[in-house]
């Protein structure tokens, strides 16, 4: 994929980007960047650009980590679903072979007593 060069502003500083997203794409990142590391510079404190920018790092990180934690989850989740759908699936087999041979013995005796019935 060509390189996509795009300028974005995080907390007044422009940059000029290389990259393989779309310029969509990228806007909205530095957005959510731009909005974090602002948010913590108007909270009040006593707080830097370069400190707000390493605690959204941080706190994005920390995001992105406890996301691939419960990604993991899911996945391992869907994954037990599914051998439970297969287990279930070869039960249903057995049992729809079961009623089968169930139906076909109801009929013979049927048959008989049909039989017995004439004859008596």
């Amino acid at each position: 994929m060509a390189k996509n060069k795009i300028i974005i502003s995080i907390a007044g500083s422009e940059s000029v980007i290389l990259t393989d997203e779309s310029r969509e794409y990228t806007l909205e990142l530095a957005g959510i960047v731009d909005t974090r590391i602002r948010a913590l510079l108007q909270s009040g404190s006593k707080m830097t650009l370069p400190m707000a920018a390493i605690l959204t790092c941080l706190e994005l990180c920390d995001e992105n980590e406890k996301n691939k934690v419960t990604l993991e989850r899911m996945r391992e989740e869907i994954r037990n679903y599914l051998e439970q759908n297969s287990a279930l699936k070869a039960e249903q087999e057995i049992l729809r072979k079961e009623n089968k041979k169930m139906r076909i013995h109801l009929e013979k005796l049927n048959a008989e007593d049909y039989v017995q019935e004439e004859l008596q």
